[in-house]
């Protein structure tokens, strides 16, 4: 499956979401950064934003799990992609903050 035909089946507000959620995942290592003008966005606002994006992707996914009982294939093919791309996304984004949270949380 080619990227246009993923874009296709995922949709505009799907594909800005994975977008938004890949975006944020390597952003964990500016989060460091003094909070004084750009930095409040690195410290404060991005690790709230990644906890906002990873509960609405498995919502999502759990929505499309919902919307696939007693479908045809078709529907449930296109409901199973969007599925595994929040799943995969949300991975990425747990992975990726996961030492960050876990340090903030022994504090």
């Amino acid at each position: 499956m080619s990227l246009s035909q993923l874009l296709a089946n995922l949709r505009p507000m799907r594909s800005i979401l994975a977008a938004l959620a890949l975006l944020c995942s390597p952003l964990v290592w500016l989060t460091d950064s003094t909070p004084q003008g750009i930095g409040v966005l690195f410290a404060y606002v991005i690790p709230v934003l990644v906890v906002i994006l990873f509960f609405v992707l498995m919502l999502d996914a759990l929505m499309n799990r919902v919307f696939m009982i007693e479908q045809d294939s078709d529907t449930v093919a296109r409901h199973r992609l969007r599925l595994r791309t929040d799943l995969v996304v949300a991975t990425v984004l747990l992975v990726s903050w996961f030492g960050w949270f876990r340090d903030i949380g022994a504090l």
